[in-house]
């Protein structure tokens, strides 16, 4: 089970906090769940390879990533996703668009090199249901717009941009990042030393950064409302990030960053 792993090491980071006693935490090393994002350029670059090579290019300083780590086919990739602790990329808005298939063809002819296996990459792999991209990205349209999926599409909704996206619900909801992750441009700029401002930057290129709290209150389901409007959406004022741009209603204490609890507590 994956999760456990990621348990496994957030309590050993907690534990390890307490035991080296307030002097020595700070909130850049806040315990945390996943050390990778699930959107980051190079995620994105992953899956729009085959019609934006020139982005990759740059990206990987002039060359293509080794085959094996290409986007191949949909099977690995989900295996990846199941399996691998480093991998929590999302798919990508194209992946519900009939209309945006190219990015699946390798139509401009990309020398992608071969796997060790010897197959060569080139058009994705799709599943054998789909009778082509097009049909792919028309199935998935159908399977997103399902009773399934927008019944739990909220939670989604939440854990991306609402209640559980920051915060002791976070950390209910098993949806804690890296602190840096949570780091805004404000907060960049409130940072003193040159090398914290280069670390953070660097996390956010290479691994991504959470997005503002956008929402108040829990995302209704299909079809229901919210009961008011009021106190709804989260000004810019209000952002909620660590310790930088709390909200008076929902700021994190000190005791986060001494260890003294299980390294998310907020006053309420």
């Amino acid at each position: 089970d994956r999760y456990q792993e990621f348990k496994k090491r957030y309590e050993s980071m907690v534990q390890q906090q307490k035991s080296q006693g307030a002097q020595h935490n700070h909130h850049q090393d806040a315990p945390f769940m996943y050390g990778t994002h699930y959107s980051a350029p190079g995620y994105i670059l992953f899956y729009l390879l085959r019609v934006m090579p020139e982005h990759m290019l740059c990206l990987q300083n002039g060359k293509f990533d080794v085959p094996d780590r290409l986007f191949f086919s949909m099977q690995s990739t989900y295996e990846s996703a199941l399996s691998n602790n480093a991998d929590l990329k999302e798919l990508i808005p194209e992946f519900y668009d009939p209309d945006c298939f190219d990015f699946l063809i390798n139509s401009m002819g990309l020398q992608l090199g071969n796997l060790q296996t010897g197959e060569r990459v080139d058009d994705v792999i799709l599943p054998s249901y789909a009778k082509s991209a097009k049909d792919f990205l028309r199935k998935n349209r159908a399977a997103l717009e399902s009773d399934q999926c927008t019944t739990h599409l909220p939670k989604w909704i939440d854990l991306i941009f609402g209640v559980t996206s920051r915060g002791s619900r976070a950390k209910t909801a098993r949806n804690l990042f890296h602190p840096m992750s949570y780091l805004g441009p404000v907060d960049l700029d409130a940072l003193r030393s040159d090398e914290d401002k280069n670390r953070a930057e660097l996390q956010a290129t290479e691994f991504g950064i959470v997005p503002d709290k956008l929402l108040r209150k829990e995302h209704p389901g299909k079809g229901e409302s919210w009961e008011g409007t009021e106190g709804l959406v989260m000004p810019d004022v209000l952002r909620d990030s660590y310790n930088y741009g709390a909200s008076s209603s929902d700021r994190i204490t000190k005791k986060e960053h001494t260890g003294s609890n299980d390294g998310f507590s907020l006053e309420d």
